[in-house]
């Protein structure tokens, strides 16, 4: 199987948002600090993303600040499924097709003699 141009662009694409949404997560279960400009993006980049998914599961708080946020788990997961379906919908299938072609002609009258003559 060959991957077509769009499956490949779909992948980066859907590498990038998973690898921020990964970044998130790590970023909330630590407490990171978020007056820092890289987790500031980071936070602004995956907003949009988890919109859909914001109100679906609670936060778990555990101790020190440490955050889960169940929601960026089911957002990774769920843009993982996706983006497999999108680019198997783009997949080019190089299956090698095996057929074998069987062409029968008549044997001309000269052969005919000799087949009845070994058959005798």
């Amino acid at each position: 199987m060959r991957r077509s141009v769009p499956a490949t662009i779909i992948s980066f694409i859907v590498g990038i948002i998973q690898l921020i949404l990964v970044l998130r997560f790590i970023f909330q279960l630590f407490n990171a600090n978020e007056g820092a400009a890289f987790a500031q993006l980071i936070y602004g980049l995956s907003e949009p993303l988890l919109l859909p998914f914001k109100a679906i599961f609670p936060n778990i708080e555990l101790a020190n600040g440490f955050v889960v946020e169940l929601s960026t788990i089911i957002a990774i997961i769920v843009y993982g499924v996706v983006g497999m379906l999108l680019k198997r919908l783009f997949t080019v299938r190089k299956d090698p097709v095996h057929r074998e072609t069987v062409i029968r002609e008549e044997p001309t009258s000269h052969e005919k003699r000799i087949i009845e003559e070994k058959r005798r």
